[in-house]
């Protein structure tokens, strides 16, 4: 029964026990193996145990089973390692990182368990390498954005030449960026890397401040930079401006610094011009007006405390607005370039601090604008010390200057104070040494007066009479005088001057030397001159249709006139207003006229003697003298100044050089007139030296236009005038500074004695 039961199963059991095992199978290479062997005897056994195999039959089916199971196991075991192989060969090959390569192997053919850990550890392998160049991808992009960034700033500190610099305290070590090393001019190979490195370029006068700098970084002080100046490489003096913080640890602790230092050089420079602009004179470099005010505030405030005494000098060229406007404002500017050389030079300590052993003076010299200077003297507490310093200023602007093809002649007019005699704050010493240096443009210019009270007063007068002078043109209050000229052997009148009078409403008749100085520093002058030429010409005139006088009659010229390039236009136009023959009209020039510029002299002369105006050199004698000129220039007469006429008398000398004057004027074919002739003895000793025409006192003072006109009907000069006070009459001779010679002076503020003879 069980014999049955069991046959009826086996059947069935079989196929339930296969699909157990092929399922067992299926899972790794070792049950195959196992069931490989143990499958022929799972398989035969029940056939033998139900007795449908014999013993024999069953071990020969057995064997047969196993024998094909085991080469089956060999090729799976021979297909599967083939498979691995490859795998492991295509594995080693692959060189794509995020290459996928398929590493499957049948898992029909056994293995698995290897398989799996082979695809496992590929995968592994595969992940960590991709993860590997990813983070490979993200630093070299961060290295490339680093490097970018470094150039970036690298870049930005060469253009903003700014470098960088850390300094570690406990390594005395220091970290410069490459523009830190371009700007200080050094090797970075050949550089040491130390604080004290850099203290050693920095400059001797501004090291002491920055280590003082440095030492405040350093305990912690929240500081401003610096500036200071660094010697570079080649000896170059560079300006820069350092920044610095301190560095602290984890625990706040001051463990260096770290900062910047910019290249400051152009900055430090346009600040050195705008300083140059703001306080210094572009033309001159001297000093300009604020500047020296402030040095002059300095200089009274450490007076005051120091109980000490200095001078001050106001200096005013004399009729430099002439040279401007006759030469040209670029040879002005030239000028005026020369002469601040000249002043700075002339005011050397050790020419004119004075023989006190040991004393010392400082020296400034500003331009206060236009032609006017101011000199300091600091330390000089004595007339004396500043007299011998002007004396030196005048004496080198004396020297001629040489101007393109000319030399030109300049002089100054000099006021000085002392601090405290003549002030006590700024603003009265400048207001005083202004009144000093006008008395001495009122005295005859070239010289210099030290400030007296009496002198503001004369300068309140001034005021007031450029206030008059301007009222005295609209009112018309001028009258002319006229002064003959006679021919001594014939007593016969050849000429007449024209002198002006001004009838002033309170201080009566005053003649040029009060009021002609005013008029020119006023601008009134070319006003009054052309109201002489008018009225002059008018009377001219009036006497001629009387047949009273056919002679040349003279008029001045200022040196405003002289310079002007329209004067011989001017001349014409006056003449044709009032129709009288300009043969007739006679202009009188100085030699310092025709010194300032010869070509422009001969030039304008030229016109007016093609015009038939007739010139004369007047003054001759008081100037710098040039006998070349008068061969040169187309002159009708030379007047020979009083100072001639006066000295022959008393030197032999003079009296050879008058002579030699005469003889070579005559030659030249000019008539020659001796001004300021008062006594007979004169008369006879010039006519004795071949001069016969004399214009002076003695033989005719200048009298109305109604008192000449009875002088000319009589047809001879007058009797001797009597010796009285009489103003000077000559236009000319206030206009033109004359010589020491002509015009003796003091210097410490006493009134010159002036020769009024004409």
């Amino acid at each position: 029964m069980n014999k049955k039961v069991d046959s009826r199963l086996a059947p069935q059991a079989a196929p339930k026990r296969l699909r157990g095992i092929r399922a067992a199978l299926k899972h790794n290479f070792t049950t195959q193996a196992v069931a490989a062997v143990a499958l022929p005897y799972a398989l035969v056994f029940p056939l033998l145990h139900a007795g449908w195999l014999d013993v024999p039959s069953f071990v020969v089916i057995a064997l047969l089973f196993s024998i094909g199971a085991m080469i089956f196991l060999a090729r799976r075991l021979a297909s599967s390692v083939a498979a691995l192989r490859a795998a492991l060969r295509r594995f080693g090959a692959s060189q794509d990182l995020d290459e996928t390569t398929n590493f499957s192997i049948t898992r029909s053919s056994g293995l698995d368990g290897l398989q799996r850990s082979i695809e496992n550890m590929h995968r592994r392998v595969v992940l960590r390498q991709f993860k590997l160049k990813t983070a490979r991808d993200v630093a070299e992009r961060e290295s490339a954005s680093t490097r970018s960034l470094a150039e970036q700033l690298a870049r930005a500190q060469r253009i903003a030449r700014v470098g960088s610099w850390e300094w570690q305290r406990a390594a005395d070590n220091l970290v410069c960026s490459s523009e830190v090393y371009r700007i200080l001019g050094v090797n970075p190979e050949q550089f040491l890397p130390r604080l004290a490195s850099i203290l050693s370029v920095v400059h001797a006068d501004d090291r002491r401040a920055f280590r003082r700098w440095m030492v405040r970084l350093a305990r912690g002080a929240p500081l401003d930079g610096i500036d200071v100046r660094i010697h570079a490489a080649g000896a170059e003096l560079l300006h820069v401006h350092v920044l610095g913080e301190p560095l602290r640890d984890a625990a706040g602790n001051i463990v260096g610094l770290a900062g910047t230092i910019q290249d400051a050089t152009e900055r430090a420079r346009a600040i050195q011009r705008i300083h140059r602009l703001a306080y210094f004179d572009v033309l001159t470099e001297l000093p300009n007006r604020s500047r020296f005010h402030e040095k002059l505030a300095e200089t009274l405030e450490s007076a005051r405390r120091r109980d000490q005494a200095f001078a001050i000098m106001f200096l005013d060229l004399d009729q430099f607005k002439r040279i401007n406007d006759t030469l040209g404002h670029s040879v002005g500017d030239d000028l005026l370039r020369i002469i601040a050389q000249r002043l700075t030079r002339s005011m050397r300590p050790d020419d004119i601090a004075g023989s006190t052993p040991g004393s010392t003076m400082e020296r400034d010299v500003c331009r206060q604008g236009g032609d006017e200077f101011i000199v300091l003297l600091n330390g000089v507490a004595t007339e004396q010390d500043a007299a011998r310093a002007a004396t030196r200023l005048l004496a080198t602007l004396a020297q001629p200057i040489a101007l393109g093809t000319q030399d030109v002649f300049v002089s100054a007019s000099i006021g000085i104070v002392l601090y405290p005699r003549d002030g006590e704050d700024l603003d009265t010493l400048l207001k005083n040494a202004d009144v000093a240096m006008y008395h001495a443009k009122a005295e005859g210019r070239n010289r210099f007066f030290f400030y007296q009270d009496s002198m503001r007063a004369a300068s309140a007068q001034r005021l007031s009479l450029e206030h008059d002078l301007r009222k005295a043109l609209e009112d018309e209050q001028f009258e002319l005088y006229y002064q003959p000229q006679i021919e001594v052997p014939t007593g016969r009148i050849v000429g007449i001057e024209a002198l002006i009078r001004w009838h002033h409403p309170t201080l009566g008749l005053l003649g040029p030397a009060h009021f002609i100085g005013v008029a020119e520093e006023a601008g009134l002058i070319m006003a009054i001159w052309e109201w002489v030429m008018v009225a002059a010409l008018i009377q001219h005139n009036a006497w001629r249709e009387q047949g009273l006088f056919a002679m040349t009659i003279g008029v001045n010229l200022s040196s405003a006139q002289f310079s002007d390039p329209a004067l011989a236009e001017r001349v014409r136009e006056i003449a044709r207003v009032v129709d009288v023959p300009l043969d007739y009209l006679e202009l009188e020039v100085t030699e310092s006229m025709l010194l300032v510029d010869f070509d422009a002299a001969f030039t304008t002369l030229t016109e007016l003697r093609a015009m038939g105006v007739k010139i004369a050199i007047d003054d001759f004698g008081t100037g710098y003298s040039s006998l070349s000129y008068l061969r040169r220039l187309p002159l009708d007469k030379l007047k020979l100044d009083q100072s001639f006429t006066r000295d022959a008398q008393e030197n032999d000398g003079d009296v050879a050089i008058t002579r030699a004057i005469i003889a070579m004027a005559q030659s030249l074919k000019l008539a020659v007139v001796a001004e300021g002739v008062e006594t007979q003895a004169q008369v006879d000793l010039l006519t004795s030296l071949g001069c016969t025409t004399v214009q002076g006192f003695l033989l005719g003072r200048p009298l109305p236009a109604m008192e000449t006109a009875q002088m000319l009907r009589q047809g001879v000069a007058g009797v001797p005038a009597p010796a009285v006070e009489h103003p000077t009459d000559a236009w000319g001779s206030i206009i033109q500074p004359r010589s020491a010679a002509a015009a003796p002076r003091t210097h410490f503020g006493h009134e010159r004695v002036i020769d009024e003879s004409r």
